[in-house]
């Protein structure tokens, strides 16, 4: 590829947004250049054969409900399917283990409604199901609307139709209102809350944080209707698929390709430049899968940016850190207090609802949790041929764990200079594997290889999960919606011209669903196609 060759949209980073973005564009007629600076595509999608030969993990995101439920996937699947793209469910995509006891939430209803009746929440699970799911249009509306156009007023005036004033007025109160309180009003049994109550963290939220009620429904009810679908072989042949049809219209994704500077002209973004001095040309957009501030302070430096705009993206919040660990297993994991565990896709393993509250509390000030949530993934459970036959592989994210450490609630580990350096990792993951190995009892006899990733591991894989955030930012409710990705920004269009903000620092926010490049290309798409007709 020679230097100055122009494209018509070149696009910073290659995760699910960039992608997704490239394939819409790629679809719609565009020419696209992706840019990589890592040796490999994909952003958090890292599929490896990462501990042994045969067993595939995926070192960072794993599971992809929100895309296969998601407009992009609607929008892409023909274009997927042809390229060989498989996706597997399953019937049991949670479930937790807590000190109450345990529970399973099914995408059959039956197998649910009879969980919730065990518990005695039967009625409480109904109700909920009866008042959200006429809500979830909305719900999934608000998620996936691009709220700084005035399309998006179409989705406000729906609910005011439907609600009315007054209506209108209490859902925002539901919005906003925190997990614990909900949960506590809404059901009875320790386990039901338990069950339901960390699915916020996948959203970057804990139970006391505002807006995480309404996190926690619409993330149970997709996983209750949705399941918890992954791609036959990893994340990997996602990434391959959507790269494949932005090549096959002529475009190009460029690997070993760090843009260091966004070229602007006459207030328009018109390339990129990379480290290695090569230059490429965009005659139509500029899309940045960056965080806030890699775009206004290293990529626009130098630039014409307002000052509240700067300032805005100088103030913007990263959120607790996360350690993932892998583990390549001889045998299928064995759990001691509910056999059907074996079958689930993720289990949660904690205590309980006050146990998920101290520990996110306790990262959010910098202090290690005596009693962490444990998410459990079996991705052999959906999809046997991550690992040989007989053989298994167990994927573990923790999301509770401060970026600077500060003190241990367990008053073990020594904080040090509150850095996560190889000793202090490893006894971390150590503490948190000995837990989970009284629930599944051949956790260490079956254990034949593990990884461990920490803060400083998952943010050298991708410089956009700064300090070892998976969410690529804050998630509380002042970096949220219409606040994502800047307090003072508007949405994904930056102040310059043709350049275009994306990625899980943007709006609707991090997961493996494409929101953002998806809303930015069917954008530009449209606008393109009215620029055809009428010349314009």
């Amino acid at each position: 590829m020679t230097t100055s060759k122009k494209f018509d949209a070149i696009i910073i980073g290659s995760g699910i947004n960039s992608l997704v973005a490239g394939a819409v564009l790629s679809k719609s007629g565009w020419r696209v250049l992706v840019c990589e600076r890592n040796a490999s595509a994909g952003g958090a999608i890292k599929t490896e054969q990462a501990t042994l030969p045969g067993y595939t993990h995926e070192l960072l995101s794993s599971w992809h409900p929100l895309f296969v439920g998601g407009p992009a996937y609607a929008d892409l699947k023909e274009e997927l399917d042809k390229r060989g793209l498989v996706y597997k469910n399953t019937e049991l995509p949670t479930g937790v283990v807590c000190s109450d006891g345990t529970a399973i939430l099914s995408t059959n209803p039956e197998i649910t409604g009879a969980e919730f009746a065990r518990l005695g929440d039967g009625e409480s699970w109904s109700q909920m199901m009866g008042e959200f799911t006429p809500k979830l249009d909305l719900a999934f509306g608000l998620l996936g609307a691009d709220l700084w156009r005035k399309s998006s007023l179409k989705l406000a005036q729906l609910a005011r139709k439907r609600f009315g004033n007054r209506g209108l007025v209490a859902v925002g109160a539901e919005l906003l209102e925190p997990a614990a309180p909900w949960l506590d009003r809404q059901f009875k049994s320790p386990v039901s809350k338990a069950l339901l109550a960390p699915w916020a963290l996948h959203n970057g939220l804990g139970p006391d944080d505002a807006a995480s009620a309404f996190i926690t429904k619409v993330i149970s009810a997709a996983v209750a209707f949705g399941g918890m679908p992954v791609p036959v072989g990893g994340g990997i042949k996602l990434v391959e698929a959507l790269t494949s049809i932005i090549t096959d219209a002529g475009g190009h994704l460029l690997t070993n390709a760090d843009v260091v500077k966004v070229i602007v002209e006459n207030k328009s973004a018109t390339g990129v430049i990379l480290s290695d001095g090569r230059t490429f040309s965009a005659g139509k957009a500029v899309l940045a899968s960056t965080t806030p501030q890699a775009l206004y302070q290293t990529l626009l430096a130098g630039e014409e940016v307002p000052v509240e705009i700067k300032t805005s993206a100088d103030n913007f919040r990263y959120g607790r850190a996360a350690i993932q660990i892998h583990l390549a297993l001889s045998e299928p994991p064995i759990w001691k207090t509910d056999a059907r565990m074996k079958d689930v896709a993720i289990v949660h393993v904690l205590d309980g609802i006050n146990s998920l509250s101290e520990s996110v509390n306790a990262a959010n000030r910098g202090y290690l949790p005596a009693r962490p949530t444990i998410v459990v993934g079996q991705p052999c459970a959906v999809d046997p041929s991550r690992a040989p036959a007989g053989a298994s592989i167990i994927w573990i994210q923790l999301q509770e764990n401060p970026q600077v450490i500060k003190g241990d609630l367990a008053n073990e580990i020594n904080p040090g200079d509150g850095t996560w350096n190889e000793e202090r990792l490893n006894a971390y993951a150590d503490r948190v594997l000995e837990q989970l190995g009284t629930e599944i009892t051949n956790l260490k006899s079956a254990t034949i290889a593990k990884i461990v990733l920490g803060p400083r591991e998952i943010e050298a894989m991708n410089k956009n999960l700064v300090g070892g955030d998976p969410y690529a930012g804050d998630c509380r409710i002042d970096q949220y919606a219409p606040w994502r990705p800047l307090s003072a920004a508007t949405g994904h269009r930056t102040p310059i011209k043709n350049l275009w903000h994306i990625g899980a620092s943007t709006h609707p926010g991090p997961g493996l669903g494409g929101g953002s490049g998806f809303l930015v290309a069917k954008r530009l798409a449209k606008k393109s196609f009215t620029k055809k007709i009428f010349g314009k």
